[in-house]
């Protein structure tokens, strides 16, 4: 089903992600009182009265010749852009302060879209704010609906309206594949999204920091729905200053939690720091299917012909955590390799989802077991009875044997790297448990 879009859109500062919040019924975006926070184009699918469609956050609208910040440039051409992609646009006012130049310039605008508008008038929380709803009356778009996001007054009331005519359906997450994009922050992260989509969906700056949710796009590929997460970039806890970085450290965790696949992006001429090491282990704690990128390859000095194994073979060295990853070294400048990273990605989430039968895997176990048996250990030499395999996604084997403790780490090891080289289970982290039979 074709899903209908929503996009919420005005000047900054005026609750449009406190609304799309409200809607969503979870803080998805980030809010601060800072004027500016959202940057980039924020999407989710969303249901109200059995009406499914996609809503759209944004930043800020500033008219052309009013923009002065190093963002404010790029930050409407993002918001115009959902504009042009909606079918419907909320346009958002602030009550309290009444009608301004920029609303009105915003208008005209809207105007001559010709979108289907309905004129939202935040902010509204008493009697002698309700009668100010009607100064905006003069912008020429529509009786104004007055609404408090903060408090959820009227939200109800304004959905109506919204989805009047959208079609009717079961909200289903079209999703097959949802791919994370990580790493430090200025590594390049934002651009590879925007190369992968082909669209500028994230704000991309030299300035480190500039992306501050996390942001996703659903890409069709192949036939299948890939959603390609944008995340801020984890900084270390000394690094995180202001309130609003708080908050796009821990949107970022959430969404390491809830994708599939990540994408760990790494500054190869920086080559690892200790923060890349910490976030490689987030994301092998997590069990999620992993692929190394080494971006701002092109900026490398003094390649040869085994430069990249040699990058490779020390990363490991430095971070041990992922040495089972795919990997490749690309730049996000210039679209180096960057094409085989949703193809890699894919078969990364097959592989996840891989169930070896019980016969075949006890038919391995017999075989590596004969050619090298558990040795003593913790007071007496482990026995194997049989192993199901008892997840998918990630992969995780349970092994019925004699005693736990008998079993020593090195072997669990040689275990987990005899079950990847016989079934493979690309970019995934294998995990073996034992139980006493």
């Amino acid at each position: 089903m074709f899903l209908r879009t929503v996009a919420i859109v005005g000047r900054p500062n005026v609750g449009k992600s406190t609304l799309f919040n409200r809607i969503l019924g979870e803080r998805r975006s980030v809010v601060h009182e800072t004027a500016g926070v959202t940057r980039d184009r924020i999407a989710e699918t969303t249901d109200w009265a059995g009406h499914p469609f996609q809503l759209l956050d944004t930043g800020g609208i500033i008219p052309f010749g009013e923009t002065t910040g190093d963002f404010d440039e790029k930050v409407t051409q993002i918001a115009r852009e959902a504009i042009e992609e909606a079918d419907l646009v909320l346009f958002m006012v602030d009550g309290k302060v009444g009608p301004m130049a920029w609303d009105e310039s915003i208008a005209r605008d809207l105007r001559k879209s010709g979108k289907s508008v309905v004129l939202c008038v935040n902010k509204i929380e008493t009697d002698g704010e309700r009668l100010g709803i009607y100064e905006f009356n003069n912008l020429g778009l529509g009786e104004p609906f007055g609404i408090s996001a903060l408090h959820g007054h009227g939200v109800g009331d304004l959905l109506d309206i919204v989805v009047e005519g959208f079609p009717k359906a079961e909200l289903e997450d079209p999703c097959d594949c949802k791919v994370a994009i990580l790493g430090r922050p200025n590594v390049g992260k934002s651009s590879l999204l925007n190369i992968l989509v082909g669209r500028e969906e994230a704000l991309v700056s030299e300035i480190s920091g500039t992306t501050r949710d996390s942001i996703h796009t659903d890409l069709k590929w192949h036939g299948k729905t890939i959603r390609l997460i944008d995340t801020a970039g984890l900084r270390r806890k000394s690094k995180v200053q202001e309130a609003i970085e708080v908050f796009s450290n821990m949107r970022t965790v959430r969404a390491l939690e809830q994708c599939d696949i990540a994408v760990f992006v790494v500054d190869a001429q920086a080559g690892a720091v200790t923060q890349d090491s910490k976030i490689a282990g987030m994301i092998h704690d997590a069990g999620k299917g992993c692929i190394v990128i080494f971006n701002k390859w092109d900026l490398m000095p003094n390649k040869g012909a085994n430069t990249h194994l040699e990058h490779w073979e020390k990363f490991c060295t430095e971070v041990p955590f992922l040495t089972y990853a795919p990997w490749f070294t690309v730049s996000a400048e210039t679209r180096q390799r960057s094409g085989r990273i949703l193809e890699t990605a894919w078969e990364v989430h097959e592989a996840r989802q891989m169930r070896v039968p019980t016969g075949k895997l006890n038919d391995f176990l017999e075989r590596i077991v004969e050619f090298q048996g558990p040795r003593t250990h913790g007071g007496g030499v482990g026995k194997i009875y049989y192993g199901t395999q008892i997840e998918s996604a990630p992969p995780t084997f349970m092994l019925s044997v004699n005693e736990p403790n008998f079993f020593a780490r090195n072997y669990l090891r040689f275990i987990n790297n005899q079950l990847r080289e016989e079934f493979g289970f690309t970019g995934n982290r294998i995990f073996v448990k034992l139980k006493k039979h």
